[in-house]
């Protein structure tokens, strides 16, 4: 699939294009004479040559021409397979190619332009072929084969490093186990094709992109992530925050819903508040009593809501989570959230059990990543949990009786514990977390 990514002028073309310019223009040039007489004094010249244009910018497209061409093509270095091709021989020789339903295709070059325009910030890119395959969601697969109509492919492989560097972050905390394929994923150049690679093989898929041309190659690869050079650390060691601010992490306010939980009368509340305020007693009902200790119920919520509710994948793709997903109408109601919608909606079981507790808005992955979580206040002490981070996918994983705290990284964990596991925060505008106990009562 041959395309031209933009006009920005190819002064090297083959010269077979020139021939077969001039009979195309002369050709359509002595039939304007006909569309005259047919189509009247109605369509101006203009049209005729608005169509004309059209016709000639569509040539480049329009197959690899005769062995003489594919001679010329492997002189000068170029594929015998086009972007689709090489990709679709990458993925053969990759297991993700058992998951065809997983699998999302960007072929046409309104999609392929689109995607490298809203995915990689390469909306200003001249290329000349494309194709791209992903998963979608809580997946880090993808595969990515760019020709460009310029050899220095350079600033492009740059670019996609960053891409990859910000998709790192996106995994980083939630799914380990992809956040790992990025730290393994390639970034190949060859002549003036640029290859993305992330998988759980990319060696064998950089063998298949290798032997897809004429002469076979020895692609130049360059590190997925770029290195994050000198890191500035505070007195105490810990990374300097820096709000990354690409989400709206405002937090949501509660207090009528806690009012008519008080109250009994929810009368007054929104349909939305209403349906959140709902779903939350009846998450009381299953797992709050009277009898129960603030701890108790602290971790019989959070298990809950670690367990019930799972994290909404669509933040990962470029249209990005609906607002819900960072309220509690998102985990309550739609099942489904954000870190903070987790965060908020633990927040709100608190304030419901009359549990101190607040939000914390910070960073993750070296203040690339907007994240939040909680701090919780048992018997004067506070603790730091992070609900988004211990998801555990299911109550079913869950054995009947067993003390859920031990499934639990970060339930009423230090704030030095936090620092060291890639959070970061305003260090001086939220409470110190350092007690060790994990909030359990003596005895």
């Amino acid at each position: 699939m041959s395309h031209p990514g933009c006009q920005c002028g190819r002064p090297d073309w083959p010269a077979r294009y020139s021939e077969k310019l001039k009979d195309l223009f002369r050709f359509l040039s002595g039939s304007y004479a006909i569309l005259s007489l047919i189509l009247g004094r109605r369509y101006r010249m203009k049209r005729c040559l608005s169509l004309l244009l059209a016709l000639v910018l569509l040539l480049p497209g329009c197959g690899r021409g005769t062995k003489e061409d594919e001679s010329a093509s492997q002189d000068t270095g170029l594929p015998s397979q086009d972007a689709e091709t090489i990709v679709r021989a990458m993925l053969s020789s990759l297991e993700e190619d058992g998951e065809a339903d997983a699998l999302v295709w960007y072929l046409e070059p309104l999609d392929v332009g689109a995607y490298l325009a809203d995915f990689y910030d390469l909306e200003d890119l001249c290329w000349a072929d494309g194709a791209v395959v992903r998963m979608d969601g809580a997946r880090a697969f993808e595969l990515a084969v760019l020709f460009l109509d310029e050899w220095d492919v350079g600033p492009t492989a740059e670019v996609l490093q960053q891409y990859l560097l910000d998709r790192r972050g996106s995994f980083t905390g939630y799914f380990p186990d992809q956040a790992a394929l990025l730290d393994d994923a390639l970034i190949l150049t060859e002549r003036n094709c640029v290859a993305l690679i992330v998988c759980e093989d990319p060696d064998a898929a950089k063998s298949a992109f290798e032997t897809c041309f004429d002469e076979g190659a020895s692609a130049v690869w360059a590190p997925a992530v770029l290195p994050s050079g000198s890191e500035e650390r505070s007195q105490d060691g810990r990374l300097t925050y820096v709000c990354p601010g690409k989400d709206d992490m405002a937090l949501f306010d509660d207090s009528a819903i806690l009012a008519a939980w008080e109250s009994g009368d929810d009368s007054a509340l929104s349909k939305d508040d209403r349906a959140v305020l709902d779903a939350a007693e009846r998450v009381f009902e299953e797992c709050v009593t009277p009898e129960m200790s603030d701890y108790d119920k602290e971790l019989a919520l959070y298990t809950w809501l670690t367990t019930h509710v799972v994290y909404d994948y669509s933040h990962h793709e470029k249209k990005g989570a609906p607002r819900t997903a960072y309220e509690p109408y998102g985990p309550l109601v739609d099942g489904k959230g954000v870190c903070l919608g987790f965060a908020e909606t633990f927040r709100l079981f608190m304030d419901m059990a009359e549990i101190e507790c607040i939000t914390v808005t910070g960073a993750a992955f070296q203040s690339r990543e907007d994240h939040a979580w909680n701090m919780v206040e048992l018997d004067g002490e506070w603790y730091c949990a992070d609900p988004t981070w211990d998801l555990i996918g299911g109550a079913d994983r869950v054995p009947e009786g067993f003390d859920t705290s031990k499934l639990f990284s970060y339930f009423n964990v230090t704030s030095d514990w936090m620092a060291q596991t890639d959070h970061q925060w305003d260090y001086e505008d939220v409470p110190e977390a350092t007690a060790e106990d994990h909030g359990r009562p003596e005895g």
